[in-house]
């Protein structure tokens, strides 16, 4: 029993790990965007994103996001639960489905100022899941 209690630490640890980096890099994203669209619409874009991945990934309607920014108190309690692998392809849904709203928008002038933000951290939450 206590290798299944040690594993379940550890995915916990590593949800966390995946979790974290995600919140760091849409609180970056959102104060580079933000500065670049205004707030009001950037809250729509992640709204419309949400709503658009929330069949296949239910958790990102934990995420609450409002004209001020991103609220992450209800998503971490949900994510208790959730295997980091989950969090990471849904996050990476999540900025995809951003990626191209901005492309669309901007004409990918913001995705040229997002991606060197953007890629390291998604390798790191991908290096994470993979020392499970």
């Amino acid at each position: 029993m206590a290798p299944t209690v040690r594993k379940d630490k550890g995915v916990r640890l590593s949800s966390d790990l995946v979790l974290g980096l995600y919140s760091d890099l849409l609180t970056e994203l959102w104060e580079i965007v933000s500065a670049l669209i205004g707030e009001a619409i950037l809250a729509f874009l992640f709204t419309l994103s949400i709503r658009k991945l929330g069949d296949k990934h239910p958790f990102l309607h934990s995420l609450q996001v409002s004209e001020e920014g991103i609220s992450w108190e209800k998503l971490k309690e949900d994510c208790r639960t959730i295997a980091p692998d989950e969090i990471h392809r849904g996050f990476q849904g999540l900025i995809n489905q951003l990626s191209h709203l901005f492309s669309a928008l901007a004409d990918g002038v913001i995705n040229k100022e997002l991606f060197p933000k953007v890629f390291p951290k998604v390798k790191e939450a991908e290096r994470i899941i993979s020392q499970q």
